[in-house]
């Protein structure tokens, strides 16, 4: 009983037979496209305006992924070549403008030596009283006879023997103020200029405080009236002129210091000086004022 059942559940049960397509069935379910039907499918898709657009998008975003990159690296090498020339020009330009400044430099340098030099001759007579010979007040600055007076300075002030012959041109420089003017002589020689100007510190008692100093450029006369103030507050001890040249002591019995410009003035205040009496370049020039 046990084999009979043994052999019956050891049978495989059998599978129902698979159904068979009718291919002729299938064929009619799914219609066939011919060629012209799908072209007519793909051109109406194409007219559609969203079709159109997105695929418009689509290769648009792939000519840019493509040509992006190498529009950018072709700008950046055209700009940075650009830029280095451009770079090289101005650091050409800005040579030359730098050689250009340091010729002008040296120009006007040498026009203001000329200028200075131009001036050797001449002598400057201030706080001069403006009245004519007869002690009134000119009408004009023609009315004052400058020769005489520059004359009698240099003979009854100086002592020293100076004719008529020996001026050039003598006249008023400047405006009268307070009662006082500036004359300004041109002598014929440098060497009775000279004499003059080296006897100047007979007047330095002078009861109407006169004095004689040397006709300097504009640049010149500033560093003067600059360390006229310098002196006035302490900080040097003295200045001179000499043939144009400026001179300076920071303290009493100091070195004599050649001053050529304004920054000449302040380095050398800055870094102070030797005093040496035993100095040889020390003189006995007289001061400006």
């Amino acid at each position: 009983m046990a084999e009979s059942f043994k052999r019956r559940s050891s049978k495989t049960p059998e599978k129902p037979p698979a159904k068979r397509i009718n291919t002729s069935q299938q064929s009619k379910t799914v219609p066939s496209l011919s060629s012209s039907d799908l072209r007519t499918a793909v051109l109406k898709t194409v007219k559609d305006s969203s079709v159109l657009l997105e695929l418009s998008q689509l290769i648009l975003d792939s000519v840019i992924d493509v040509l992006e990159p190498k529009i950018k690296d072709e700008v950046d090498d055209s700009v940075k070549a650009e830029v280095e020339s451009m770079h090289e020009t101005l650091s050409r330009k800005d040579e030359e403008i730098s050689d250009l400044k340091k010729r002008l430099l040296r120009l006007e340098k040498r026009a203001e030596e000329q200028e200075q030099y131009s001036r050797r001759n001449c002598l400057r007579f201030s706080n001069i009283p403006y009245v004519t010979n007869e002690g009134t007040t000119p009408q004009s600055i023609g009315e004052i006879d400058t020769d005489a007076i520059v004359l009698d300075i240099c003979n009854k002030s100086l002592g020293t023997n100076v004719t008529l012959d020996d001026i050039s041109r003598s006249h008023v420089v400047g405006t009268p103020r307070n009662g006082k003017c500036q004359i300004i002589a041109r002598f014929n020689s440098y060497r009775k200029r000279h004499m003059v100007y080296s006897a100047k510190s007979k007047m330095k008692s002078d009861s109407e405080r006169r004095f004689i100093c040397e006709d300097l450029t504009r640049s010149r006369f500033k560093i003067v009236q600059h360390l006229a103030g310098l002196r006035k507050a302490k900080k040097i001890s003295q200045f001179w002129t000499l043939d144009g040249r400026i001179f300076m002591r920071i303290s009493e019995g100091g070195y004599k210091i050649l001053i050529k410009s304004m920054e000449d003035i302040h380095s050398h205040l800055a870094y102070g000086d030797d005093t040496d009496e035993d100095d040889p370049q020390r003189d006995g020039d007289d001061l400006v004022g």
